[in-house]
């Protein structure tokens, strides 16, 4: 009976020591990710977004702050298009590359705008990712600024109702350019015309949240889903025909590559 008291309490107390052990481990294995991971006090990464109402491409710098909350500056320019442009082609056999020289145009655009956007925010650590194969999920804000350039929209349009000369014209509401007059329009003009360019200043506000699944702790691969909004001080003169706006609001969806530090 004695002899199996001292067994019993031998493997007891080896028993104690091996979960202290396991207890031990785990908890220094803990302290030191989460020192791993606060060593990243910065970081960087570049992003496209793809809008409901156009596309953009930005950067972005984070400060961490604490282990789950950082400051973060967010850089972008971006096209918009208004919702009831729509492109179309004077020749339907045109090919991709209109090697033809009959360039697609929109009928009753008058502007082209981009948007320079400078943001400050906050981001929160939502899910820490997984040892294995996770993903961490962050939540962010951000509100700046805006500055809207309106680029002109150019078309060439027939001289004569022969079209035996072209000109390129823009709208111009004191001229009868035929800018509007869709017998006389050829096509567009191209990309590289009409770089006279107009500012709108104004405000902006987005939130989203990204999803980085890196496998890496010091690399970013993050898919990113939200919403935004830009508000100018003034409508925006980007159509003739339709309605024009001071705000805009779109939904995205985008990617964003970059590093810890």
């Amino acid at each position: 009976m004695v002899f199996r008291s001292y067994i019993i309490t031998i493997c007891c107390l080896l028993f104690s020591q091996t979960v202290f052990a396991q207890e031990s481990d785990f908890r220094t294995r803990l302290s030191r990710d989460i020192t791993n991971e606060l060593i990243y006090t910065s970081s960087w990464s570049a992003n496209f977004r793809l809008r409901s109402d156009g596309w953009q491409v930005g950067g972005e710098i984070t400060k961490s702050k604490n282990y789950f909350r950082s400051t973060i500056y967010q850089f972008d320019l971006g096209l918009y298009k208004h919702p009831k442009q729509v492109r179309q082609n004077k020749d339907p056999y045109a090919g991709f590359f209109n090697s033809n020289g009959i360039r697609p145009f929109i009928y009753g655009k008058q502007h082209s705008l981009f948007a320079l956007h400078a943001a400050i925010g906050q981001k929160f650590l939502l899910a820490e990712k997984a040892r294995r194969n996770g993903v961490m999920i962050n939540y962010y804000y951000v509100g700046g600024v805006t500055l809207g350039l309106l680029k002109p929209y150019y078309l060439r349009v027939c001289a004569d109702a022969q079209c035996s000369r072209l000109e390129v014209v823009t709208y111009d509401p004191d001229s009868d350019n035929n800018f509007l007059n869709y017998d006389y329009i050829y096509g567009g003009a191209g990309f590289g015309k009409g770089w006279e360019l107009k500012f709108r200043p104004g405000l902006h506000a987005r939130t989203g949240l990204q999803f980085d699944w890196s496998s890496q702790d010091n690399v970013i691969k993050a898919v990113e889903v939200g919403i935004s909004a830009d508000g100018y001080f003034g409508r925006v003169p980007m159509m003739v025909i339709e309605k024009n706006k001071f705000l805009f609001f779109n939904a995205f969806v985008g990617i964003s590559m970059g590093k810890k530090k």
